[in-house]
This record gives C-alpha cells, structure tokens and sequence, in this order.
C-alpha cells in the first residue's frame, strides 16, 4: 500500500480485523474534503476502506489509528445498534428553511452556483461534525492512554485540525457563513479541543479566549465530560443527540441502520 505504519497502527489494525473479521484496505484519494475518511464493511462489502491524501502521509499514522477506532467502536455493539446519521433532501430542506433569510441576504451578493456549493458545504460539514466528534474524543482520549508510541503523531495531526478550526473565527468567513452554523461549529470547536487539550495535556484554548463561543462551548464541555458514561458506540449516539440538541440541529439528520445505507455507499464519499 505505500504507506510506512508504526507498530502501534498495525496492532490496531489486527483488532480491526479480528473483531470484523474484514481486512483493512488503503485508498489514495487527494479530493477528500477531510484528511481521511472511512467506508467501513458492510456484509456484502470484502474489505474497509480507509481514504487518504498524499499530503497527509506525513500524518497517516494517526489518521488510520483513528479511524479504526470509529470501526472497533461500531462492530463492539450488536448489529441492529449499529446506525449511522442520513440526510435526505425532505431533511435538507427543514434545515435550509432554518437559514432561510440568510441564504438570501447571500445571494444579492453571491452568483447562485455558487452559492449553491457553498450550502451544501455548509450543511453536510456541520452534519459531519456533530455525528463525529463525540466519539472522536473518546478515540483521542483512547489513543493518547494505550499508544504512547502514537503520540507524536496524535499531536501534530491535532494541531493540524486546530489550525483549520480556528479559520473559522476569521470575518471573512463569518461573513460568508449563516450565524447558526457558523456558531455551532465554533462552539464544537472549543469542547471537542476543551476536552482533548487536557487530556493530552496541550493548550488549543488561547484563540478562543476573546470569541462568543467559550461559554457555550464550555458548557457543552463540561457536560460531556461529566456525561458520557457509556463508553461505547451506544453511548456515542446518545452524546451525538444531546450535542445536536444543544445545538438546535437535531432535526438535521437522523438514524438510520448501517445495512440500510444506499447501495451507492462506495460512490458517496
């Protein structure tokens, strides 16, 4: 596959495949939108698949960590417990109406394609960050306690997410960006670095420190910290809910089984 993987990643990699009995196959794909992103095996599907950018090679070991934890958390609970976050477009909808005056103050300034593009960036990244970061903070914390050998990997690979996460305090994107999504993903943001940076004993708080979102980010925190008793893929859904609650985006998306996504899986990356 190309890839030079640490001891700690391919002990990962052999409880992925002896829990799932699936192997783990690596795919090059330079358009992601995320630095990595994972297809993991339904019953007909031979293998997981874990996609990468070639920029982020440098960062694989981590990346590939962790997204085997997003497949060891799912496989641990029984089959009908195994769901996974859709959005039709009856949904989209109901989550664009939220938006609507701001969607068309952008467009006296906007050319409607693009506009277009930007709207379903907005909405599928914020549907993407509730339904990942509850559990990507128990597989950071889980990570950072059993693979030490990871660490140096594990940091750069968060500074690296700091660093794109806090472009969104800049005006110009603020400007560009609807108020509740805009807000939502700082405040997510600031709990999901919060969290991580005790635990791993890193400050990713300092430019946070004047914005509107340490409250509120605070708050959703503290909550989970004191919150997530169950640690385990049950229990993310349950903090996933009560994150997109707290939110106001709850009906953004819903549950649906893991055997029941489109038979286009592959292709929706």
């Amino acid at each position: 596959m190309g890839l030079e993987l640490i001891k700690s990643v391919h002990d990962i990699l052999g409880k992925v495949e002896e829990t799932t009995n699936k192997k783990v196959e690596f795919i090059e794909k330079n358009d992601l939108i995320t630095y990595a992103a994972i297809k993991m095996a339904r019953k007909s599907m031979p293998a997981h698949l874990v996609f990468h950018k070639r920029e982020h090679n440098e960062l694989v070991n981590h990346l590939i960590a962790h997204e085997c934890g997003h497949i060891l958390r799912m496989f641990a609970v029984p089959e009908e417990k195994r769901l996974i976050p859709m959005a039709n477009q009856e949904i989209k909808g109901i989550a664009l109406n939220e938006i609507q005056d701001e969607i068309m103050r952008l467009s006296k300034t906007l050319p409607l394609e693009r506009l277009a593009q930007i709207i379903n960036l907005w909405f599928d990244g914020i549907v993407r960050q509730v339904t990942n970061f509850p559990p990507d903070i128990m597989i950071e914390k889980w990570l950072y306690d059993e693979y030490p050998e990871l660490r140096p990997y594990q940091l750069r690979s968060l500074q690296k997410q700091h660093q794109e996460a806090i472009a969104g305090l800049k005006d110009e994107v603020k400007e560009i960006t609807p108020s509740k999504i805009i807000n939502a993903s700082n405040i997510m943001n600031y709990a999901f670095f919060r969290i991580i940076g005790f635990h791993i004993k890193n400050n990713f708080l300092t430019t946070y420190n004047q914005t509107p979102y340490v409250r509120k980010g605070k708050e959703l925190a503290e909550y989970t910290e004191k919150n997530y008793i169950i640690n385990d893929y049950e229990g993310d859904l349950q903090m996933i809910n009560y994150w997109a609650r707290f939110l106001g985006i709850s009906n953004w998306f819903k549950w649906t089984g893991f055997e029941d996504v489109p038979e286009n899986y592959l292709q929706t990356l």
